[in-house]
């Protein structure tokens, strides 16, 4: 048995555009964000939200995130392809589109077994601490704290 699957993972800059659309990641019940976990060298876009009936069909990785009696929630990982992240941030900072080639060839990115544990473990570990921060926040909001001492959140070390 292998440890090692291919994905096709987002390897395409619309998508990669279409996933960081700001209308669908400004959400109560969803959050996402890029990340990259310590020991691993890949670099994932993460979509989080209370659980839903529909699964991302295009995601490389889906878990469940039990938090309490009423929150259960669904994490997908996409794996984003490091010349994707080139060539994002050339169109969006510098509005220029480099392509090394010009012929588009299919991209699968390896995902082991190793890289799907650790992501899960530091997500899980990230979604408890910034889920607890929230909590926090929610019970310190009668007391005296400023708007912006209830906006701090923590974030994933990159």
């Amino acid at each position: 048995m292998s440890d090692v699957i291919h994905v096709k993972g987002c390897t395409d800059i619309n998508q990669l555009i279409q996933l960081t659309n700001p209308s669908l990641n400004h959400s109560n019940d969803r959050m996402a964000f890029f990340y990259n976990p310590p020991d691993d060298n890949q670099i994932y876009h993460i979509t989080c939200e209370n659980l839903r009936e529909n699964i991302d069909p295009l995601s490389d990785h889906t878990f469940y995130c039990k938090t309490d009696d009423k929150n259960f929630y669904q994490i997908t990982c996409r794996l984003i392809s490091h010349s994707l992240i080139v060539q994002f941030l050339n169109k969006k900072i510098y509005g220029i589109e480099l392509r090394q080639n010009e012929e588009p060839q299919p991209e699968f990115l390896t995902f082991s077994n190793f890289q799907r544990d650790n992501l899960e473990f530091h997500l899980r570990e990230f979604f408890f601490n910034r889920l607890a921060q929230k909590q926090i926040n929610k019970s310190n909001s009668n007391d005296n704290c400023s708007d912006t001492d209830n906006k701090i959140i923590a974030q994933p070390k990159l």
